[in-house]
């Protein structure tokens, strides 16, 4: 029983591996020629931020003109010649610049969150021992500390564990140079994606930067 378990587990194990390397090579036939730059994205965000702002007559006119393919040539059109004026040569290139983009951006974002978490574990952990190392703090707390301690440590690792698998199912959909360019725009991108300044998204959370920007 054992041994044909662990033989079923090969099979799924190897059945995911072959999956992702499917993934990976559409993945990389799709956006095939496309090469993030300083330009390029600036261009990207340009257009996310256009868009943004048409997205909202969208329902409007499809509950005035109706869903008919008139309708939908048309605001097709407005979208591609939105898409133009920032730039592009038309939708489909918008199309793949967008999955390059968004990739880089969920990896970043992902790294991003690890890292919050992580720094607020050593901290949480941190304070912990400082209490448990103080001698005026009562050996019955010291005790119910040391088992909250090892609570938190054991649920980091555990979250940490998949955290890291998924990570490394998404890793090989970007590369470095992909996120050194995301990193560097990242304000304006999460500016962009989420319609907010970049002045309210710092008084919100400043955690959600991943460096200050020069």
């Amino acid at each position: 029983m054992n041994r044909f378990c662990l033989l079923l587990v090969g099979i799924l194990l190897l059945s995911f591996s072959l999956n992702c390397k499917k993934v990976y090579e559409m993945y990389d036939k799709n956006v095939s020629g496309v090469v993030l730059s300083d330009e390029l994205i600036e261009k990207y965000i340009k257009a996310v931020k256009s868009l943004h702002k048409l997205g909202p007559s969208i329902p409007q006119k499809l509950a005035e003109k109706g869903g008919s393919e008139a309708t939908g040539i048309e605001l097709y059109n407005e979208i591609d010649s939105v898409i133009k004026e920032a730039g592009f040569k038309d939708y489909f290139e918008f199309v793949k610049v967008n999955a390059k983009v968004a990739w880089a951006w969920n990896v970043s974002q992902g790294e991003l969150g690890i890292a919050k978490f992580q720094g607020m574990t050593d901290n949480g952990i941190k304070q912990m021992e400082e209490a448990i190392t103080n001698p005026d703090v009562p050996e019955e707390t010291k005790a119910e500390l040391r088992k909250a301690k090892q609570d938190i440590l054991n649920n980091w690792a555990h979250n940490k564990k998949y955290a890291d698998i998924s990570m490394s199912i998404v890793r090989p959909l970007t590369n470095e140079h992909d996120l050194e360019i995301i990193k560097h725009h990242q304000k304006e991108l999460m500016e962009a994606y989420t319609g907010i300044p970049q002045e309210k998204l710092q008084e919100i959370d400043s955690s959600l930067f991943i460096s200050k920007q020069e």
